[in-house]
């Protein structure tokens, strides 16, 4: 593979796997895996700069403001740490900071790194006025109203400094916590979470405040953005903050010489799980404010600081068979049913085997003893065999585990799928997906409730969710009036969710969050994208050929339409509510964007240009406005110019609306 095929795919799997991760809270690599293909891109960027572009994960955070809260626009952006989980990465980045500072020794705070949500804390002459999350570390979101209600962070500080100050911290649970949380998740029917980060991030999204205040969230306060702080160093910085009232971590101490710093690493790994939290690993910073300023930043870390990460909890076990699994999208996922062993805090009886290409690399059987690894202290996982004793190869499935119907795979693909659309299976997992917090945020209705709702009859497809009433739920295990009454709430708030919530829902092929927020954008009825041609799909900017086909075919299919003339009987909502335009300097304009930009992508660039009042189209024709051409453009830009159609640069598309 070519360099530059290798980062391009390299970026493609770090932001699909950082989605998962800061937008979605649900991951399926751990660390080290992620940290592993992160730091394959920055040694070939490294390697060929010509390749670095400003979309480069390498360059920016990964997370995104979600678009339920208010946007905030942080002071200073909040910036991720880099990774090492070897004593050679932090002795190499120790060098790095030695030879920069021109000394071998200076002195550092080594402190616990809190495996929970980075918040910001903005205080106006002492009295919290706002809390963001880090969003993408420039922009967040605004959840004050959620964060005001958790109990330790001080609403007003003493003897805190005039003006400004914005605090830095994470919010968590305790272990003890996230048991009780999830208990109670169990019994009301609602999402479980893997763990206390989860749940933490999970507890800040709440819409209504009142949910958040029920959860049982702290926070540590670890650095601060702006303010005038009466402090040369870290070490006094925690000192003010427990002055001001700031819970701070308790796991902390201070060093001067790199080897303190591995033995502290070494003696603190089993330790740490006696802790009340969970730590992941230990955060490593220069303690000097001005030496910190000597070292400066990336384009998204510190150089004076580094984490120094723990692996992930491994365990060793025996598979006692190896089944497949049905997801409601019909694929058929391996998974192994394992002796139960305890990792990371839990007891571990099943782990993916992701596909069958991967049981062939593993050479696992029945039988075998294997490690498995809790990913990300999320996703257990068989990572390799220790003792083969199984004998029996596992096949893929010829016929569908839950219905029976033939299984069928593409040529190229290493997926097996079930393609029957009544299967069981599909239907459970499709109706979890539907009422998910991300979806219709059905808050209620889980798997175990929607479980229920099958075996007894009372479901078969989205719209008999719409038609269950207080007799009907009063019929379910552990059901009482009030549970029965805010299940019911909650359905009858879903039908107003947008329209890009329902495309979410509905479970298209290909069709994400992002993906379903453009084509409602876009379209604004559900009717207009119904009636949509695939040449106007594949028009649409971040909506390739292979998305732009499943779309068209699910609104061509017969039984999907009548699932959605069901769901408009009930009263979903089918429209999306306009977005506010920045100007409409690019009323009635067309453009088209080629080349590489230089200070954002070409779908950041689309959505400016849509923001300001034009269209974005992916061809150029005799409609075309601007041509705004980036380095290395070609036939767009050749075509723009026989056309005598108007070419702008980068810089000059973002004078046109006024960004420079």
């Amino acid at each position: 593979m070519q360099p530059k095929d290798e980062i391009e795919q390299l970026r493609k799997q770090i932001r699909f796997h950082s989605d998962l991760y800061y937008n979605q809270d649900n991951p399926v690599l751990s660390d080290t895996q992620y940290d592993e293909l992160f730091r394959r891109l920055q040694e070939l960027e490294k390697q060929y700069p010509q390749f670095i572009t400003p979309d480069s994960p390498t360059q920016k955070v990964g997370g995104q403001a979600s678009k339920a809260f208010s946007a905030v626009t942080h002071k200073i952006p909040m910036m991720s740490l880099d990774n090492s989980y070897n004593a050679a990465d932090i002795c190499e980045w120790h060098e790095r900071a030695a030879k920069l500072l021109g000394k071998d020794n200076f002195e550092m705070v080594i402190e616990g790194k809190i495996d929970g949500v980075s918040c910001s804390l903005t205080y106006e002459n002492g009295k919290l006025v706002q809390a963001a999350s880090r969003g993408d570390g420039k922009v967040g979101e605004d959840i004050t109203a959620n964060v005001l209600t958790v109990k330790n962070i001080p609403h007003e500080l003493a003897n805190a400094p005039q003006g400004t100050l914005e605090i830095r911290g994470e919010i968590y649970l305790d272990k003890k916590d996230l048991a009780l949380l999830n208990a109670q998740q169990e019994i009301n029917g609602g999402n479980i979470f893997a763990n206390t980060r989860n749940a933490a991030a999970g507890s800040l999204r709440q819409k209504d405040a009142s949910l958040t205040a029920k959860r049982p969230l702290k926070f540590f306060a670890h650095s601060f953005g702006v303010g005038n702080i009466s402090a040369d160093s870290f070490s006094a910085f925690i000192d003010l903050c427990r002055a001001w009232g700031f819970s701070v971590c308790p796991v902390r101490t201070q060093v001067s010489h790199i080897t303190d710093v591995i033995r502290f690493y070494n003696q603190f790994s089993e330790s740490r799980h006696n802790l009340p939290f969970d730590v992941d690993g230990l955060v490593v910073k220069v303690n000097k404010f001005q030496e910190q300023q000597i070292l400066g930043v990336t384009a998204r870390s510190p150089r004076w600081a580094m984490a120094f990460k723990y692996p992930a909890p491994q365990a060793t076990t025996l598979v006692k068979n190896i089944i497949s699994s049905v997801g409601r999208t019909g694929v058929i996922t391996p998974v192994a049913e394992l002796e139960p062993v305890p990792c990371a805090g839990v007891i571990i009886s099943n782990a993916t085997l992701h596909n069958f290409d991967e049981i062939k690399r593993l050479g696992v059987r029945a039988g075998d003893r294997v490690i498995i690894e809790r990913a990300g202290e999320v996703i257990p996982k068989v990572v390799k065999v220790v003792e083969h004793v199984g004998t029996q190869e596992a096949l893929p499935p010829v016929i569908c585990p839950s219905c029976g119907a033939p299984v069928y795979k593409e040529q190229d693909e290493v997926g097996y799928y079930c393609i029957n659309p009544t299967c069981p299976a599909q239907l459970h997992a499709r109706l979890v997906h539907f009422a998910s917090r991300d979806a219709l945020d059905i808050d209620g209705l889980g798997e175990v409730v929607v479980g229920q709702l099958l075996r007894l009859e009372m479901i078969a497809e989205f719209a008999d969710i719409y038609h269950l009433s207080f007799f009907h739920l009063l019929q379910l295990p552990n059901f009482k009036d009030k549970k029965a009454q805010n299940l019911l709430e909650a359905i009858e708030a879903s039908k107003k969710r947008t329209l890009a919530k329902l495309l979410f829902a509905l479970g298209i092929a290909f069709v994400g969050e992002k993906t379903a927020e453009v084509l409602a954008d876009h379209f604004h009825t559900l009717d207009n994208l119904k009636n949509a041609t695939l040449d106007d799909l594949q028009h649409i900017p971040d909506v390739g050929e292979k998305v732009s086909q499943s779309i068209y075919d699910f609104f061509h299919d017969q039984k999907a339409l009548e699932q959605i003339e069901k769901l408009r009987a009930v009263g979903l909502n089918f429209t999306q509510p306009e977005k506010e335009k920045s100007g409409n300097v690019l009323e009635g304009k067309t453009l088209v964007f080629t080349g590489e930009l230089k200070t954002m992508t070409r779908s950041e660039a689309e959505r400016l240009a849509l923001q300001y009042g034009g269209k974005a189209s992916g061809t150029v024709s005799k409609k075309t406005s601007y041509v705004v051409a980036g380095a290395a453009a070609g036939s767009k830009l050749r075509k723009a110019q026989e056309l005598n159609i108007p070419v702008l640069t980068e810089e000059e598309f973002l004078k046109l609306i006024g960004k420079i």
